[in-house]
């Protein structure tokens, strides 16, 4: 074992270290054991020359500040920090699948699915930016795709190792730029002070990447100082020069505005980039995850068969740039940002966009489903004493004992929602759907939980499942607002969420609409209630 190694040390009683999967510039990542859960996480431990370096410490803790505060379908989240032998750790999920770099090797990709991929991103982006969180370093080898079942690619953004909080002040060191040069905006090159509208640059560079097969600015002798001078000074390309013979349409000029030299000129903010996708013709109709969700509780993605924290040698890391080698050569006439040596300038936001932004705030407390435990306390107390609560399903034996066959089945579920692995829950209960499918029960704790998950359109068939089962469902309080929640936090009108409220439901979901249209502290969201109520009869 190398000096330094930890492989085989016991973290704080809680994390059994197994083996090291990679090393970066501030740390060993290694993959470890939640000892009492028999868990599997990621463990990022800072190395042993850098503690009393101010810089290194300083760094990790922004990166343990900004990772805890992510919860997000799209973001990888801290699970607990702590310091071993005087060195500060990280404990992450797990995080397996394949690697959009892997992908982008096999070539340029379906414009659907490439337009849907990048909007995966800007959802976890959003998330991020809305809490003053900076990636600095979006790329494909910090992107893991995976699959889910009846809903195709789920992408998680990985590594915010580099991440700034908005408030933390100028860079750690003076002069030098870190990131990787072929998806680093020019202000970021340039050292100023950066805010998400560099993160939306490397979005526009991986848009550019997955529709081409090819990145926008590259030098073919891999020249990192070539490669930022081109992004400071080189025309923008277009898609078709780089495909010829495909019709790229309205993307052409999506990618040129997020590919902007001035950030002025490019999307204001990730929601609206993500606005702008959408009317992008051949992009997939499946549910999958909202272009700027709600704040739900993370979970670790099912491991597949590729260690995404694995070393990885044939992508270039980041790199540190000395601005002066970069500027010297640079002409003073070069595109540039304007307004990069002042105070950073937000561009004015539409209604639509604020929207987006502001609804991360208000789900921050509400959004978050205890998918499975309402279901549990159905199924195991048999009834609610609080009026309109739907009956348990539940048979009634000889001795008149209540005999209830989805009671393993719910408790499993919830045993593993509470041990943070929604996915294998979600698993437990599709299963024993199949087992009981006429269990109402079952249906409504599968619908929550889903819709904890913004997967909308199974769990909209579950709670349909669950009415026909057990109509009493039909004026249940919780299912109403579950489906109330994503309704009014969706950055667009939902007619699916919408349709099932006003035909599914019907008159018992007008009182909630009434108190959102009359209460809610939003502005956008009591207008939307508003409207929506004025679709019932009567109003």
């Amino acid at each position: 074992m190398e000096r330094g190694d930890l492989t085989g040390a016991i973290l704080d009683a809680r994390y059994r270290v197994i083996e090291p999967v990679a090393q970066g510039a501030m740390g060993t990542v290694y993959r470890a054991e939640r000892i009492k859960l028999g868990r599997i996480v990621a463990i990022k431990v800072l190395h042993d020359v850098l503690p009393h370096e101010l810089s290194g410490r300083k760094r990790f803790e922004i990166e343990a500040m900004a990772m805890a505060k992510l919860e997000h379908p799209h973001c990888a989240s801290v699970l607990d920090v702590g310091v071993y032998s005087d060195r500060p750790y990280v404990v992450m999920d797990f995080v397996s699948g394949e690697n959009l770099k892997d992908l982008i090797a096999g070539g340029a990709q379906p414009i659907g699915r490439a337009v849907d991929i990048v909007r995966q991103v800007l959802s976890g982006l959003a998330h991020a930016h809305e809490l003053g969180i900076i990636h600095r370093d979006i790329k494909p080898a910090n992107l893991v795709l995976s699959q889910k079942t009846g809903l195709g690619d789920h992408v998680k953004i990985l590594d915010f190792g580099l991440a700034r909080l908005h408030d933390a002040g100028q860079n750690l060191t003076t002069g030098i730029v870190v990131g990787t040069p072929a998806y680093m905006a020019p202000e970021q090159i340039r050292g100023h002070e950066l805010d998400g509208r560099a993160d939306l640059y490397a979005c526009g560079v991986l848009l550019f990447e997955l529709l081409t097969g090819q990145k926008p600015f590259h030098s073919e002798a891999d020249d990192p100082i070539e490669v930022c001078r081109m992004h400071l000074k080189s025309p923008i390309p277009r898609l078709a020069d780089k495909l010829p013979g495909v019709e790229f349409g309205e993307l052409e000029a999506i990618a040129a505005r997020a590919l902007a030299k001035d950030r002025n000129e490019r999307y204001g903010s990730a929601h609206e980039f993500a606005v702008a996708l959408d009317g992008v013709a051949g992009r997939p109709s499946r549910p999958s995850v909202p272009p700027v969700s709600p704040v739900p509780p993370s979970g670790p993605i099912q491991l597949g068969s590729r260690d995404l924290f694995a070393p990885d040698t044939s992508y270039p890391p980041p790199v540190e740039v000395r601005t002066a080698d970069v500027i010297a050569s640079i002409p003073d006439d070069a595109p540039g940002d304007d307004s990069a040596a002042g105070p950073v300038a937000r561009q004015p936001r539409s209604p639509r966009a604020r929207l987006g932004r502001r609804q991360l705030v208000v789900l921050a407390g509400a959004a978050i489903a205890v998918a499975v435990a309402a279901g549990a306390v159905l199924a195991l107390r048999g009834r609610s004493s609080e009026p309109g609560a739907a009956p348990a399903a539940a048979s009634t034996g000889e001795a008149g004992a209540a005999v209830d066959p989805t009671r393993d089945v719910i408790a499993r579920a919830t045993e593993l929602t509470s041990q943070g692995d929604r996915e294998a829950a979600l698993d437990v209960l599709r299963r024993g759907r199949r087992q009981y499918p006429d269990s109402a029960v079952l249906a409504y704790s599968l619908g929550k939980l889903c819709f904890s998950k913004f997967y909308w359109s199974e769990g909209l068939k579950s709670f349909r499942d669950a009415i026909r089962s057990e109509p009493a469902y039909r004026s249940d309080p919780e299912l109403i607002k579950t489906v109330l929640r994503g309704f009014i936090t969706t950055p667009g009108y939902n007619d699916d969420l919408a349709g099932f409220l006003r035909d599914d439901i019907g008159s018992a979901a007008e009182p909630f609409l009434d108190e959102t249209a009359r209460d809610h502290p939003n502005a956008a969201i009591r207008s939307r209630a508003a409207g929506e109520l004025r679709r019932y009869p009567g109003h």
